[in-house]
């Protein structure tokens, strides 16, 4: 099935295949390409028409399977997969349900898609929250922009939540390709990433001496898992391919912490944006004392939104 919308120069369309009964939706504009599948709201590939080339990771099982899952209502992992909320006892897997659920498509126009996931009894039985998550793509030229919006749907009951974006990008065609690539990053010149053990933020840090703002990717930098920024000054970082070329900018706004993350010999980099961390070590499992939580008073809205521009 699908629905085409013409316009000067973009184009909205959707096509659910049958065989994996999973509805995608696309984009199309002069120099941007698209798609985004129903499960998640997840961004499945953004292909530059300028290069022919695709940007995003196309979820390779054999190293990960996703793409660009948002990461709601926490964010990593929490101490002994539990929290307590006003005396009771929750459970959430890592990075929280958002992604595993169909979101509604809201809108779709010829330059935008907005959709919707709202609490159900079965979200309100691992969190007690009434919500609604918004994730609305927008192309706009050569840019696209992810926006995130989640609205706190009680009358009388402040929300606290976690929210973080998880894009990967293709960083060579090989894993040989990795090393050739590189992040230029707009202000630091130095990153303090925090450890992790077994899922959980250590209070040890790592000092990461960046060359004129430049990192040189490796797969040394992520045998114990992901970079965690928790103080990083850049709101912008530029994927550099092979001779230092630009493929990509990507900026973020209304996120306090950063997450760089690859498997092993894939070829990806996750350049992921947070509003929210993993619990540390010594938790005391408390929502409302979770380090980096957001509380959202009823009826109020909270925004964060990253952008990715093609360089050429």
């Amino acid at each position: 099935m699908s629905r085409l919308l013409a316009g000067s120069t973009t184009t909205f369309y959707i096509v659910k295949h049958i065989d994996s009964k999973t509805m995608i939706y696309h984009l199309e504009n002069e120099y941007l390409k698209i798609a985004v599948a129903l499960k998640g709201a997840e961004l499945k590939s953004i292909f530059n028409k300028v290069s022919q080339q695709e940007l995003l990771w196309q979820a390779d099982p054999e190293f990960w399977g996703k793409s660009s899952p948002v990461l709601f209502p926490i964010v990593g992992t929490l101490k002994d997969g539990k929290y307590m909320y006003q005396g009771k006892e929750y459970h959430l897997p890592r990075h929280g349900f958002a992604r595993d659920y169909d979101f509604k498509l809201e809108e779709g126009t010829e330059s935008k898609l907005i959709f919707s996931l709202e609490a159900t009894a079965e979200t309100m039985a691992v969190y007690p929250f009434l919500f609604k998550l918004l994730i609305i793509y927008t192309l706009t030229a050569n840019s696209l922009e992810v926006t995130y919006k989640v609205e706190n749907s009680s009358v009388d009951e402040t929300m606290f939540f976690s929210l973080g974006a998880h894009p990967a990008f293709n960083a060579g065609t090989n894993a040989d390709d990795f090393s050739n690539y590189a992040l230029l990053f707009n202000t630091d010149s130095i990153l303090e990433a925090n450890g992790l053990k077994d899922g959980l933020l250590t209070t040890d840090k790592n000092t990461i001496t960046l060359n004129n703002k430049k990192l040189p990717l490796h797969y040394e930098l992520f045998e114990n898992d992901a970079l965690v920024l928790l103080d990083m000054k850049s709101d912008k970082i530029t994927l550099l391919g092979n001779d230092d070329v630009a493929i990509l900018n990507f900026e973020f706004e209304n996120f306090p912490y950063f997450g760089i993350w690859t498997v092993q010999y894939s070829g990806f980099i996750c350049l992921e944006p947070w509003a929210g961390v993993a619990d540390f070590e010594d938790h005391n499992q408390q929502l409302t004392d979770k380090f980096g939580i957001n509380m959202l008073l009823p009826n109020e809205i909270w925004s964060a939104s990253w952008t990715v521009t093609i360089a050429s």
